[in-house]
């Protein structure tokens, strides 16, 4: 039992960013460039930067999702 106990907690952390959306730069040719930087889209309309190792740069400028405006925002929010 207390071994289910601990797994539950690791899945859910797992599934949590499983929901987070990744967005890459392509080439012309649409070839993905995974050596350069990406965007991550939280499931709560925020964009943010992302290194190749799949890092978020949370000291880069940020955006809000809200409707249809997107809102530069700082990391606080």
């Amino acid at each position: 039992m207390m071994r289910a106990m601990l797994t539950c907690p690791a899945l859910i952390a797992i599934f949590a960013h499983a929901e987070d959306t990744r967005v890459y730069q392509t080439d012309k040719y649409g070839h993905i460039q995974y050596h350069k930087p990406s965007l991550t889209i939280r499931t709560d309309g925020r964009v943010i930067q992302t290194d190749a190792h799949g890092n978020k740069l949370y000291h880069k400028q940020q955006y809000q999702i809200t409707g249809d405006k997107i809102v530069p925002v700082n990391a606080i929010g």
